[in-house]
This record gives C-alpha cells, structure tokens and sequence, in this order.
C-alpha cells in the first residue's frame, strides 16, 4: 500500500515540525548536529544546529538558545575531556563510534555513553545517562569482591578445619585408647567413665569438625553440572545405607525418576542426609516407609522463593517418611545449621545436615521445603530447575 503524499502547506509544514520536534524532545537520550569549525583545513570546534531538550536540559537552557552556538561554549572542557576528540574521529570515517565518558564538570557528577556518526556535512550525536546503571555495577563489583574476600576466608578456616583442629582430636581419642587398653586394670570404675567421655566429646567434635568443613566448602567450592540418572544416584544412596536400612528394617520406595543436570557429590549429599534421617527420626520399634517420589509441579506448588521464576520448569522430589515428625510452627529453624527440635541423647547427630541440604538446593538454583504433623511423619520437597534435555 502507498502512503499518502504528505501536505506541503505552511500549516501542515509547520504540524509537522512540531510534532518531529515534540518526539525529538521526548527522547531519553541527548539528540543533536553538529556542523565542524574549520580553521586551515583542521577542525578546531564544532557548532550545534539541532538539539533537543534532553541536551539543553543538561546545561541547564533550552534548545533554541544553544542552536547556532559553538559546542566549547556549553562544554568547555570537551577539548581537553576527550569528546572532541571522539567527535573527529566519528567524522573521519563512515561507521558509528561509541564511547563511555566519566563526565565530572561544573559540579555534576555522570556516566555518559555517548554514540557520534557522520551524516552528510554534519555529525550526528546521541548521548545517554547511564549513571545509575554505573552506580549498580560499581556496587555489584564491591559487593563480588566481599564475596571473593568471604569465600577466601571460608577457605581459610576450611584449611584449618581440617587440619590444625583435627589433629588435635585425633591424639585426644588416641591418648583415650591408651589409657583404655594399657591402663584399664589401674583405672577405677569413676576413672574409667571419665576416659569414656572424654573419648566421645572428642569424636563428637570430630564429626562436628567435619560437618562444618562440609557445609563451608559448599559454598567457596564450584564444580560443573553434568547430565545425572536420579534413579542411579538414589540407588547408590540406598547401598551406602544398606547396614542401616537392614538394621531398622527399613523398607524404601522409589519411583521412577527422571535425569536431571546437577552436580552429583552433591545431590547424593542431599539425599543421602534425607534418607539417614527418616531412618533415624522413628518412634520406638516402628519400621521405617520411605517413599521417594517426583513430579512437575504447577506455579502454586513452588515455595514463594521460586514463584518469580514461572518461566523455568522445575522438578520436585519428595522424599517422605513415617517417622516421628514435628510442629510445623519450627519449620524455619530445621534447616538452619546447629538447630536440633530433639535431644542429642536420643538421637545423634550435629544439626548440619538440614543445613547442607537447603545449601545443595541453593546451589542448583533450586529450593527445599518441607510438611510434617507431630507423629505422623514428614515430607521433604526439593525444587530443582531443569536445565535443557537431559533425556
């Protein structure tokens, strides 16, 4: 379809400018020409014969007072800045030119990214302020160096977690066999208690240590995704449990699972504390259920954390157990690291491993959740986000 001719009355000429005018000055971005000032074949300056109100916004004037004006009278530092400069080169030669100009002038303070093309005998300029843009990644790039700084920490103390503070148990627990296999006949029944702690605190400690150096080393240690059989890895979970499954005659059932693109130490770390745990949370002599499942859950199902996300599919897997169970109201505390709803004496454990497992959802940009009635068993929900065909 052809367009209509446009009207060449003055009227509608001058409609017209007004309006090319008004989109002119409604841009974001600083618009104008500028025509060279030519001293002996040389350009010494340049005159400004179009600009919007963007640009005479920032000097504080309006258009028409800067139009026919030199560019130093405005910018009197753009000679010396490096602008001008930029401004030649755009004008020698045929494609755009884009630089990012610090602007600190007659007390402002801003981040230009400033774009200049030949068009015909004159130049072509737009400029953008993108000093909040700048703020952001000036804050962004301190803040990833207080992490880079926090993780070289972390990696410090991991590095005298396991060594300097084990070392140390290590020769406690020794010292405690000696006493008892060398010394037990001088030891009184008191005495022989008394070792008898002292080697369970330092295996306690031991095991506290090493939780710990888990848990920091998820989060200063980085390793590759790769394309994992979820039904192979919960597999391999069960047989590293096997003694404990058979000793509290435990019965598991799994699903079909799908693969999934995931770090698999890590996963198993997951599942393999969750597992433990149902094994081990039980009222009295009652035999352990553990129904491993999975699914695709709607948008409603994910936890509020993950509901941002509705463009990404998620997986979930629930892992759910007979077991004693808890009051949701503790919900937020179990899978903070050291937060135990049950006595050490009646179950052994450090209060970690929770922990580690909302760290392994983290880490995967995923999430855990979990739903649980006093008595009546709980069930664990870990969200992971499919990346690609893992099929």
């Amino acid at each position: 379809m052809n367009n209509p001719p446009l009207d060449s009355t003055p009227d509608s000429l001058l409609t017209e400018i007004a309006r090319l005018r008004a989109l002119l000055d409604s841009s974001q971005s600083a618009l104008y020409l500028l025509k060279p000032v030519r001293k002996k074949g040389e350009i010494t300056d340049f005159v400004i014969t179009v600009a919007n109100q963007t640009l005479a916004s920032f000097v504080h004037q309006e258009p028409n007072a800067m139009i026919g004006e030199l560019h130093s009278r405005w910018f009197p530092k753009y000679k010396t800045n490096g602008i001008f400069d930029h401004y030649c080169r755009a004008f020698a030669q045929n494609e755009p030119l884009e630089l990012e100009h610090h602007y600190n002038t007659d007390g402002a303070d801003r981040w230009l990214t400033v774009v200049a093309s030949r068009f015909g005998d004159e130049l072509r300029v737009t400029f953008l302020d993108v000093t909040d843009n700048k703020r952001t990644q000036h804050q962004l790039e301190a803040t990833i160096h207080q992490i880079r700084n926090s993780n070289e920490n972390l990696e410090q103390f991991a590095y005298i977690a396991s060594h300097d503070l084990q070392e140390p148990l290590r020769k406690l627990q020794a010292f405690g066999d000696v006493l008892q296999s060398q010394f037990a006949d001088s030891l009184v029944d008191g005495e022989i208690d008394l070792v008898r702690r002292i080697q369970n605190s330092a295996k306690r400690m031991q095991v506290l240590v090493r939780d710990l150096l888990t848990y920091s080393r998820l989060s200063t240690q980085t390793e590759p995704f790769e394309n994992i059989s979820l039904s192979k890895l919960i597999k391999e979970v069960l047989s590293d449990l096997e003694l404990s499954i058979s000793e509290k005659k435990a019965t598991v059932r799994v699903s079909a699972l799908p693969n999934l693109l995931g770090n698999p130490l890590r996963l198993r770390q997951l599942f393999q504390n969750l597992v433990a745990n149902a094994i081990k949370f039980q009222k009295g002599d009652q035999k352990p259920l553990i129904q491993i499942n999975a699914s695709y859950p709607d948008l409603g199902e994910l936890p509020e954390e993950l509901r941002n996300q509705s463009q990404r599919l998620f997986l979930l897997i629930e892992v759910a157990d007979n077991g004693i169970g808890f009051d949701e109201k503790y919900k937020s505390r179990i899978f903070q690291p050291f937060q135990r709803l049950e006595s050490r004496s009646a179950y052994s454990g450090t209060g970690i491993g929770l922990a580690i497992c909302k760290k392994v959802a983290e880490i995967h940009g995923g999430a855990i959740d979990v739903s649980s009635e006093v008595g009546q068993g709980s069930t664990f929900k870990i969200f992971l986000p499919v990346y690609g065909q893992t099929g």
